[in-house]
């Protein structure tokens, strides 16, 4: 079929592509079709010619194989995204390169994981260890603020840092977490509440507790880590180190205030 048309006809095709093409020769720009300055905000005439080692960086990438490239927005144009991927033609030493939009589709990306995020904070559960979030930590912890600023209740926090967390994959992290979310579960009476804070941090919310007991309770949390069988995905030399934080409510003390004082030993302890 191809071979009845004439060239007149399949430079119209590739003209009217809705993709964007371009052609080089020995790593040259040689031709790009009107679909692929649309996508970009240029004329052909800036870049057919030269080499594409020397094109501005920004484009450079979209001479290359199998990549998904983002470009920032400009003046021209808002932030795209494109899919590029380059064919030989035959034995003449052409190279011609396919430029596709999916923009849309990484909108889409984006959108759905907001919405998960979102979703996420709605139903208040971490999705590693399927404890209490941040979210539904604070939901907790603020009516034992109001409570203990009403009727001068004792109340304490602790903040349990994983160490070196970073240092483990995905896989060896959420094994960990899970396993040292397990432990946590079973040292804390019924009035309390513990979840996960965020990435590396746990929080125990403890009413009726006062800063003594709180440091018994995390003694006793620090032996039985210490004991604790780690996941057999681990390194073998992967060592669990945590470091702990506590604070007792105190009159004029709101959440911020007592986050923070609880935070303390782990600044510390980051800046060390």
């Amino acid at each position: 079929m191809l071979n009845n048309l004439e060239s007149a006809d399949l430079q119209a095709i590739l003209q009217g592509c809705p993709t964007g093409l371009a052609l080089s020769e020995n790593n040259t720009v040689t031709w790009v079709n009107p679909t692929f300055e649309k996508y970009l905000g240029i004329q052909a005439s800036e870049i057919c010619g030269q080499a594409i080692a020397e094109l501005p960086a920004v484009l450079q990438p979209l001479f290359a194989n199998n990549e998904t490239v983002h470009i920032p927005a400009n003046a021209v144009h808002d932030e795209q995204w494109y899919q590029c991927q380059l064919q030989s033609v035959g034995e003449s030493g052409h190279t011609i390169h396919f430029i596709t939009d999916i923009g849309p589709l990484q909108i889409l990306k984006q959108e759905r994981e907001l919405l998960r995020e979102e979703l996420r904070e709605a139903l208040a559960i971490d999705e590693v260890t399927g404890m209490p979030n941040k979210v539904s930590l604070f939901q907790s912890l603020e009516p034992q603020i109001s409570r203990s600023r009403r009727y001068n209740n004792l109340l304490s926090i602790v903040i349990m840092r994983v160490n070196k967390l970073q240092s483990l994959d995905k896989a060896q992290s959420s094994s960990l977490l899970i396993a040292i979310s397990q432990l946590l579960n079973d040292q804390v009476r019924w009035a309390d509440s513990v979840g996960k804070l965020s990435d590396s941090d746990f929080m125990l919310i403890l009413p009726e507790t006062n800063a003594e007991s709180c440091q018994k309770l995390i003694d006793n949390m620090e032996t039985k880590l210490a004991e604790l069988p780690l996941p057999d995905n681990l390194p073998q030399n992967y060592v669990l180190s945590t470091t702990f934080g506590c604070a007792q409510w105190e009159k004029g003390d709101d959440l911020t205030l007592l986050m923070r004082k609880a935070r303390q030993p782990l600044m510390a302890e980051t800046a060390s």
